[in-house]
């Protein structure tokens, strides 16, 4: 969370963010700032974390702000020192405008924090999960290769010392820009929504979760520069399984693009969602794996079939096995293959492993690695 001091003189407020529209707008009105106002920055007079002091006497955008307090309250405890820690790092002289900040919660495996440098097995589980962001259970179960990959990476004499451990800096992993100033990256961070809407205009693409205040709406036309919702286009898309007839009544949206309507509807109605069996966590994760990596894709059968390579088809069962379709499949196909073998082993290590009993984590939590009885991994499952 981000508790910050914000001034529009002579009027001062403490916001703290990420917060609801409805609560931005009630702490502008408190600092004289039109509740309507598309884009409202304001003063930061003091802030915390400290470590976003840089942007202590700045004007911020008021909606970045709320922004970044989200991306921050969607990271895990590591991950938020990972943050904390980079930005802390002086030596790295880097310019830590907001926009900077933003775009360093998308980037953090370019920085590896290391907690504790005298356990090398530990240092090299840590770094490589970092930089790929999972191990083969055959490598994770390989101490010796993981100390050494560890030893490499403290014998390169690269790390920096912060107050929350040894920063290295993998420079083979670029900053990337993810957010440029103006477009919020997408980003789902509202598990009661019902529903997101994908507008975009001129290849951008702002996400918004629907039911919401309609300003958060309007905010996101301005955003992307488009005078009116009507000149952007309109996809639907959630993680609920909602009823067909419902269904096919949001959906329509994409083509009316009364998108202030359909808020409207889902905030008044009790859209039906089916109570059917739950997916398999393999189910759950391949298919989100094919939604950020792009790939259309339906199920039938208790399969999912996945468009590729121009109209080629695969299928992909709920073994983790995959079979084409049609001849003639290329890249794609192959990218599929080998990402619905490494989810599916991962997939099958969870299913596994026994229930993780720990201090303030509950029976829902299940251990997926430890090392002498630390529990270095660990998977929520309702």
């Amino acid at each position: 969370m981000i508790k910050a001091t914000i001034q529009n003189n002579p009027y001062c407020t403490e916001i703290d963010f990420p917060c609801t529209e409805t609560e931005l707008l009630e702490k502008l009105g408190e600092i004289g700032i039109d509740k309507e106002h598309l884009a409202p920055t304001g003063m930061v007079i003091d802030i915390e974390p400290a470590e976003l002091s840089v942007l202590t006497d700045c004007e911020v955008s008021l909606d970045a702000l709320n922004y970044l307090g989200k991306r921050m309250d969607g990271m895990e405890h590591l991950e938020e020192e990972q943050f904390l820690a980079v930005l802390s790092c002086n030596e790295l002289n880097i310019d830590w405008g907001l926009k900077n900040i933003i775009n360093l919660t998308f980037n953090l495996p370019r920085y590896t924090l290391i907690k504790d440098t005298n356990d090398l097995e530990c240092v090299g589980r840590t770094h490589l999960l970092n930089i790929r962001g999972c191990l083969f259970v055959s490598e994770a179960e390989n101490k010796e290769w993981l100390a050494e990959e560890g030893k490499k990476l403290i014998d390169s004499g690269k790390g920096i010392d912060t107050e929350y451990g040894t920063l290295f800096v993998n420079e083979e992993i670029a900053f990337d820009e993810m957010f440029k100033g103006s477009v919020f990256p997408p980003y789902y961070c509202d598990p009661n929504a019902l529903a997101f809407a994908e507008v975009s205009f001129h290849g951008e693409t702002e996400l918004v979760d629907l039911p919401n205040e309609d300003i958060a709406i309007k905010k996101a036309v301005a955003r992307l520069g488009a005078d009116s919702v009507q000149d952007c286009d309109i996809g639907i898309d959630s993680i609920c399984d909602i009823a067909d007839e419902w269904w096919k009544k949001i959906k329509t949206v994409e083509n009316t693009k009364d998108l202030f309507g359909l808020n409207n509807l889902l905030k008044i109605e009790d859209v039906c969602i089916k109570r059917e069996p739950p997916k398999s966590i393999f189910y759950r994760e391949m298919s989100k794996w094919l939604r950020e990596n792009e790939f259309e894709f339906s199920e039938k059968d208790g399969c999912m079939i996945v468009a590729v390579d121009n109209g080629a088809e695969a299928k992909i069962y709920d073994n983790g096995t995959i079979a084409a379709l049609t001849e003639n499949v290329g890249d794609e196909y192959h990218d599929i293959l080998q990402a619905a073998r490494n989810i599916y082993e991962y997939c099958s290590v969870y299913e596994k492993a026994a229930p993780l009993k720990a201090e303030r984590l509950s029976e829902n939590y299940r251990c997926l690695a430890e090392f002498n009885g630390t529990v270095l991994a660990a998977k929520y499952s309702e």
